[in-house]
């Protein structure tokens, strides 16, 4: 009768933490995401709708980006808090086991993985590609764009500079537009207008209409430099696209794609090499990552017991310590299993497998004893 009411104590200050924790870094990442949309080409007159869909759409990655993180905090917060005021030492004076007092917290870190699963593998990919869509929609409504004068602009695959602009009347003088096209993953040609004057009006839903006037057109084969294509023009027109790129290059986007549509990719075969690794490592490393709340608990509680009379400020130096070093190599996993084909997917679950380890010996060390 009393293990259950003891379990369900222990659970319900490990949810206060996670809660607080959750909400932290989802409001940090959220506000994140909202500055890169905004950066993203939405300058004037967007639509609030569409802003907001987006970012609610990305809601799913942000969740399972910052559920593992909070899962280590609010292990480490509320066992030390426990600890701190004696209260593990009170329910193991009661007879309890640490696998009684924690088997609920544990049971919390199973669900966690299972739920980081769905959302790796279907819900975030789904959700990611439907919040690109709003984006490219609320960006297409733009109905204003301010140029700046002296400024490098990336616009579609063009890069515009102008020495001065007018917003007002659309005029520009001293103007540069740069373009590289890149063929089987190198630069293949670059093309350069220079013009005195030129004037940019906005075309709804489609783009930026840029009108030259007295300058020189060059194109420059990268793959052999004696090719120069070279003139000069009296008046040139151009349409800059928001977007860069057709739909198929965006459809070989592998983070918005499900696993099931990645595996299926990969079964009929990706031309590049360098993308089909791309779609490996992303696989795997969705698995791998959704381990992390089983991880962070087999490392978390121990540590977080022994923390006692050292405060929360040391239980949230030690989650950001073990977070920088589970991601670092996290990170660095996916980079070597690119490199190196025959590393792959160890290298990718080698960071959820050593925490797990490291957290089972913890275990024996200052648990079992106990």
């Amino acid at each position: 009768m009393f293990v259950p009411i003891a379990r369900l104590y222990v659970l319900r200050t490990f949810a206060r933490y996670l809660a607080l924790s959750l909400f932290v870094f989802t409001s940090l990442l959220v506000l994140l995401n909202f500055v890169q949309i905004v950066d993203h080409g939405a300058l004037a007159g967007f639509s609030l709708y569409f802003l907001s869909a987006g970012i609610l759409c990305l809601l799913p990655n942000i969740i399972g980006s910052s559920l593992p993180l909070a899962f280590l905090l609010a292990t480490l917060l509320s066992l030390g808090q426990m600890s701190q005021d004696g209260e593990i030492v009170a329910l193991r004076a009661g007879g309890f086991s640490f696998y009684q007092i924690f088997s609920w917290v544990f049971g919390a870190a199973v669900f966690c993985s299972l739920l980081l699963l769905f959302i790796n593998n279907w819900a975030g990919p789904m959700a990611l590609r439907r919040s690109t869509d709003y984006t490219r929609l609320m960006i297409e409504r733009v109905t204003k764009i301010e140029l700046k004068p002296r400024t490098f602009q990336q616009l579609s695959d063009w890069v515009l500079y102008a020495r001065e602009v007018n917003n007002l009347s659309g005029s520009m003088r001293g103007v540069i537009m740069l373009r590289r096209l890149n063929r089987s993953g190198a630069p293949a040609f670059v093309t350069k207008l220079n013009a005195a004057s030129g004037r940019y009006r906005m075309s709804r839903g489609r783009g930026l209409e840029i009108e030259l006037s007295d300058g020189q057109f060059s194109q420059t084969d990268c793959r052999d430099e004696d090719k120069l294509l070279y003139g000069r023009f009296d008046s040139y027109r151009t349409m800059l696209p928001f977007f860069s790129g057709d739909g198929k290059e965006r459809d070989l986007n592998h983070r918005g794609l499900s696993t099931p549509d990645i595996f299926a990719r990969l079964k009929a075969g990706l031309p590049n090499p360098l993308v089909e690794s791309k779609f490996r490592i992303e696989a795997a490393s969705r698995f791998a990552l959704a381990l992390a709340p089983l991880a962070f608990f087999l490392i978390g509680a121990p540590l977080g017991v022994a923390l006692d009379k050292r405060g929360r400020s040391a239980g949230f130096a030690l989650s950001l310590l073990i977070i920088f070093f589970y991601y670092g190599f996290t990170i660095s996993g996916m980079v070597l299993s690119r490199k190196y084909q025959a590393l792959f997917p160890w290298v990718v679950f080698a960071p959820s497998v050593l925490t797990i380890l490291a957290g089972l010996w913890l275990w024996k060390k200052r648990l079992y004893a106990r």
